[in-house]
């Protein structure tokens, strides 16, 4: 009996010191900035000047596109959107929501709502969630989607979902004056 209680203790113990451990990582920009995968969103972090913005204490839920996400914008459109810092800014915050949206929470508000749910995010626009084949989608204002390829990494100050996809604010539509 003693050696199964120490088992379960043991157990117990290691459970507890590995969730600390992944805690212990740092916030979302450490956790990004530890992943090769993510060197492109790091980048567009600091151009974007919003280290301090996704340093805060949360906790919110960030949508982390790749590196490879990144590479499917056009050259120039990609170009277009590092020289305007403010478009830069309002997209990455676009990836971001208040709050912990892990995958059970998050799958749990889209069959709760008759398969979609809006996340507003920290641009003030929404995305919308739905879940395609078993993966979550996220579909930005311009009807473009990217799928959620890795959940729920913890940081210090929230969670990490990877996509596959960049997803972009609606822009408002300029007129010209004749």
């Amino acid at each position: 009996m003693k050696k199964m209680f120490f088992s379960l203790s043991a157990t117990a113990f290691f459970m507890i010191a590995s969730i600390v451990t992944v805690r212990a990582q740092g916030d979302v920009v450490d956790v990004a900035m530890g992943s090769q995968d993510h060197s492109k969103l790091v980048e567009a972090i600091k151009t974007a000047d919003l280290v301090n913005t996704f340093k805060m204490t949360g906790p919110f839920t960030v949508f982390a596109p790749s590196n490879a996400a990144f590479e499917k914008i056009a050259e120039a459109d990609f170009k277009k959107l590092v020289k305007n810092k403010s478009l830069l800014a309002k997209t990455l915050k676009y990836h971001v929501v208040g709050g912990n949206w892990n995958s059970t929470t998050l799958m749990a508000a889209i069959k709760q709502n008759n398969g979609t749910v809006q996340l507003p995010t920290l641009s003030g626009d929404k995305l919308t969630a739905t879940v395609e084949e078993g993966k979550v989608k996220l579909t930005d204002g311009n009807g473009n989607s990217a799928y959620v390829t890795n959940a729920d990494i913890t940081a210090s100050n929230g969670l990490i979902h990877v996509i596959d996809g960049v997803v972009h604010p609606v822009q408002p539509a300029v007129t010209k004056k004749d």
